[in-house]
């Protein structure tokens, strides 16, 4: 039965890490030439003059809604509750709902940052906090590769989390992290 599930897991975690290695290759940059991955945007030159998509910001504040969901409810409250700590009941199964919710978070931030790169104050107030908080959610994914949830990564990560909550609303896109989101199966 160990047997089984420890495949099981490691076909999971194989295909979240080949999910997540795409992702970071695609994210490394903007389209329009920004920051590389983990720097906040330091000149108007990589934020657009106007609007550049249609509903940017209802499809911002919904992305946003969704990653911010996802993460709270798979990951943050599982790790505040002990369940990524050896020993803990159902600790493989938290690893792999919270392998997928960050998998799903990730792709939902790679939406919000194209969207907010489509939005000239969105992009001057969002991608720094966009950008800090993808980062986190990438060491959280890289410590659950290897078996283990950092809590005080979890816990900077939320952190960063509110900030970007509230540089969105600080642009009139608040958000509400949805935790009642599908991430899948």
């Amino acid at each position: 039965m160990f047997r089984k599930a420890a495949i099981v897991v490691s076909i999971m975690l194989l295909a979240f890490v080949t999910a997540c290695g795409s992702h970071k290759n695609a994210s490394d940059t903007s389209a329009s030439g920004g920051s590389a991955a983990g720097a906040p945007v330091s000149s108007s030159a990589t934020c657009p003059t106007k609007e550049t998509k249609k509903f940017a910001k209802t499809l911002f504040v919904t992305d946003a809604a969704l990653a911010g969901g996802a993460f709270k409810h798979w990951i943050y409250t599982p790790a505040k509750e002990g369940k990524f700590k050896k020993g803990a009941h159902g600790r493989i199964k938290s690893f792999i709902k919270a392998a997928a919710a960050g998998a799903f978070t990730l792709n939902r931030l790679n939406a919000v940052k194209k969207n907010a790169e489509s939005d000239p104050l969105l992009c001057k107030a969002t991608i720094g906090p966009i950008t800090k908080f993808t980062s986190s959610i990438k060491n959280l994914v890289s410590g659950a590769k290897h078996g283990s949830v950092d809590p005080s990564q979890v816990t900077s990560a939320n952190s960063d989390l509110g900030s970007f909550h509230s540089d969105a609303a600080k642009q009139g896109n608040a958000f509400t992290d949805n935790q009642n989101a599908s991430i899948g199966g």
